[in-house]
């Protein structure tokens, strides 16, 4: 190796690194022994199990067997909303969720081309005397509209869709809702009744009745509180237990979704009498374990998930601190023994099941047998509250029972067709219903505001008045425009004195009349109003969306459902009365 002269007084000199491997040298050839990693000395073992408190336990007994006794119940009856005798027996078939979210459906135009054309392909196949007269009398009498009903909100596509579908296909819809509604509007063609046709019709009626699972008369959503209300009941002779859920949100249903009804319940309950079935088991109890738990055996070796080391408490962290007590000194006290129930959406699976345990006996390793009893009736400190989890509670009641609903798995949601943010304006002293999202033709969500930008890029919002020479430099302005999906609402107060935000209207630039809302949460139509506690400061946002699944047995569930939520604060509209406005510089000539 040759070096460059230095440069300096140092001496530079040539490192040598090497590597030594090491490997075990057993004294004989095979490798037992040395794999056994033998402790010799269990005196030394003992006293470090000494050394760390292992033999402190007073009661060294651990649990071997546990009998158990519980009661199960069944879950038989629903109520939508508030009105007790709307009262009806529950769907086995359906999960709750699905009972209490889903709607009516209506679609728009490209629901009523594909369900038409699903009808004329059954009148063509289905044997039925002339079958391109019967198609031409149901496309005269359920026609496709040439042009759109709001075309003001109506894309491009939607118009080119609807000028190729408009006189070449049956409005599937609108068959559909007449063949299904008391008095038939419109009344079906006189070729209805060629031979074969009621079969047909028969077929379509049940055909679009599968497609999503729609209410008879049971919607439990309440559009003055923008949430579900109802209640579920579980009736045995001299005790009814109804369970109540005033203010669900949509989506996700599960036992903290309930509280206990304590106020006396309506005779409507007891016509559906629930099932109480008492069961037994045996079991080995087992430790609870969680991730990161530390290893009660001190020469374990543990898989480091948790660092307790480096957990961050302060004095006034008392959640914190007793999960840190729970973790490193308790942990290890807990046992667990499952008890099963029936849950599920089949002809022959419970409804939902309402739980409790009678009797709890466990034998520890030297055969002592002990009671355990409920936690309620271990009272440490006189006139204290007593302890629980997961058991139905109301407003000064609480029940044994612990609720298992045939909830959902997994869901598949689809993106909101519609969705409405409603937010107070303080600047204008009023509320406003935002829409976000909309219908449209070819059903599928539309955005409100780029609409309103399409419609006045088209017809152009009236401009201020012009300045003439030697008149005012300023003009008076009645009123700001706001976009047409902006929708007043306008606080109301009842003759008994609660408070209301009622749905208004604004006159629009040019327009022939007040703006509409559009979107089906606002109730188009009528009257509406929201509650003035239902829209807080943080505002509230409602979509009304699809959801999918599938249940235990593979029946499938589509179902069109709403959800609110906490919204982005309050906002501005732009909307001022009574302004005087600067005309500015005169052009200039």
């Amino acid at each position: 190796m040759s070096l460059p002269p230095s440069t300096s007084n140092d001496t530079a000199a040539a490192s040598i690194t090497t590597w030594t491997r090491l490997e075990p040298s057993p004294r004989d050839a095979s490798m037992t022994i040395s794999l056994q990693a033998q402790v010799r000395d269990p005196l030394w073992m003992l006293a470090r199990q000494w050394q760390v408190g292992e033999f402190l336990g007073q009661d060294t007994g651990s649990p071997v067997h546990a009998t158990l006794g519980a009661e199960m119940q069944t879950v038989t009856t629903y109520r939508p909303g508030i009105d007790d005798t709307a009262t009806a027996a529950i769907n086995p078939m359906l999960p709750i969720e699905v009972h209490v979210e889903r709607e009516n459906v209506l679609l728009n135009l490209r629901g009523q081309a594909q369900h038409g054309l699903y009808f004329e392909n059954l009148v063509r196949q289905g044997g039925v005397a002339s079958p391109e007269a019967v198609i031409a009398a149901f496309r005269a009498t359920f026609p496709i509209a040439p042009l759109p009903p709001d075309p003001e909100y109506a894309t491009q596509d939607a118009v080119r869709y609807r000028a190729l579908m408009a006189g070449r296909v049956t409005n599937g819809e609108a068959l559909y809702l007449s063949t299904t509604a008391a008095t038939p509007n419109p009344p079906l063609p006189a070729e209805a009744q060629n031979a074969g046709m009621t079969a047909v019709i028969a077929a379509f009626v049940a055909y679009r009745a599968s497609l999503f699972s729609e209410p008879v008369q049971d919607s439990a959503w309440e559009g003055e509180t923008l949430d579900y209300d109802f209640a579920l009941g579980s009736p045995v002779p001299g005790d009814i237990t109804v369970l109540n859920a005033p203010d669900f949100p949509g989506g996700r249903l599960d036992w903290y979704s309930f509280s206990l009804d304590s106020s006396q319940p309506n005779p409507a309950f007891t016509a559906n009498p629930a099932t109480v079935t008492p069961v037994s088991f045996d079991f080995l109890p087992s430790h609870v374990t969680f991730r990161g738990m530390p290893d009660p055996r001190w020469w374990n070796f543990e898989d480091a998930v948790t660092d307790f080391g480096q957990v961050d408490v302060e004095t006034v962290d008392l959640a914190k601190l007793l999960v840190m007590e729970f973790a490193l000194i308790y942990g290890n006290d807990w046992f667990s023994v499952p008890v099963p129930v029936t849950v599920g959406v089949t002809a022959a699976a419970a409804r939902g099941t309402l739980s409790r345990v009678t009797t709890l006996v466990v034998t520890d390793t030297f055969g002592v047998r002990t009671l355990i009893r409920p936690s309620e009736q271990t009272q440490v400190t006189p006139g204290e509250e007593p302890w629980s989890m997961y058991k139905l509670s109301g407003v000064g009641t609480r029940s044994d029972f612990i609720l298992m609903a045939p909830t959902l798995g997994v869901v598949t949601d689809a993106p909101a067709m519609e969705e409405v943010l409603f937010l107070r304006d303080d600047m204008a002293a009023m509320a406003w219903a935002v829409e976000h999202q909309l219908q449209g033709d070819l059903d599928v969500a539309v955005d409100a505001y780029q609409m309103y930008l399409q419609k006045i890029a088209t017809n152009p919002l009236p401009g201020p008045p012009q300045v003439t020479t030697g008149g005012p430099s300023v003009y008076y302005e009645m009123e700001t425009p706001v976009p047409d999906n902006w929708i007043p609402m306008v606080a109301v107060q009842t003759p008994a004195g609660a408070l209301y935000l009622r749905r208004g209207a604004l006159e629009a630039p040019g327009a022939a009349g007040p703006i509409q809302p559009r979107a089906q949460i606002l109730e188009p139509g009528g009257p509406y109003f929201v509650e003035d506690c239902a829209v807080p400061r943080s505002g509230v946002v409602v979509d009304r969306y699809f959801r999918y699944t599938r249940s235990a047995d593979g029946t499938i569930f589509l179902w069109l459902a709403r959800k609110s939520a906490v919204g982005t604060g309050s906002g501005w509209s732009g909307l001022r009365f009574d302004l005087v406005q600067d005309f500015g510089p005169p052009p200039a000539q």
